[in-house]
């Protein structure tokens, strides 16, 4: 009888932490979806805006203070466009960014030169126990990259999504 007891506790344990370790997993599926169905509402619940609009911005600054742009671009337009970022057509297009300025030639899945499907394939590996890291499997960039932080223990937020250096002249 005991045994049976310690056996049911240690597959319960294992059981929770494999929910733990994957909720992430969930969480991306979830958001992916969403990007499918170009739904805006169930994708911001997965958004903490917050964090995601200062990430935005502290790379947006950084972005308009380059030489390069900083004499022809005033700083002042950053707060409308993070506003249009931020709006939900734009969150949608934030989260793709990554497909946008990827090569043709990433999009062949081997050396037989056969494209992959439609899917994009998407790595995740945690950088710390409340944060991981996802970007589409076969980048050679960091460009999209998301990063999803846990939101209490089970849910994870979209809290920041890497630019582009070159945001400003690259079309």
């Amino acid at each position: 009888m005991m045994k049976r007891g310690i056996f049911f506790a240690v597959a319960a344990v294992l059981a929770l932490a494999g929910l733990f370790y994957g909720s992430p997993y969930l969480a991306m599926q979830q958001i992916r979806a969403a990007i499918k169905a170009q739904d805006s509402a169930e994708l911001s619940t997965h958004i903490d805006l917050a964090l995601l609009r200062g990430s935005l911005d502290q790379q947006l600054q950084t972005l308009f203070a380059a030489p390069e742009v900083a004499a022809d671009i005033s700083p002042t337009v950053i707060a409308p466009l993070l506003d249009t970022m931020l709006m939900p057509e734009g969150l949608l297009s934030l989260v793709r960014l990554n497909a946008h300025y990827e090569s043709p030639l990433s999009k062949v899945s081997d050396v037989s030169g056969r494209q992959r499907n439609g899917e994009a394939d998407y790595t995740l590996h945690y950088t710390s126990w409340d944060s991981v890291v996802v970007q589409r499997a076969h980048s050679k960039s960091r460009i999209g990259e998301l990063t999803l932080s846990r939101d209490g223990l089970w849910r994870w937020k979209l809290t920041s999504v890497a630019l582009p250096r070159n945001l400003l002249t690259d079309t």
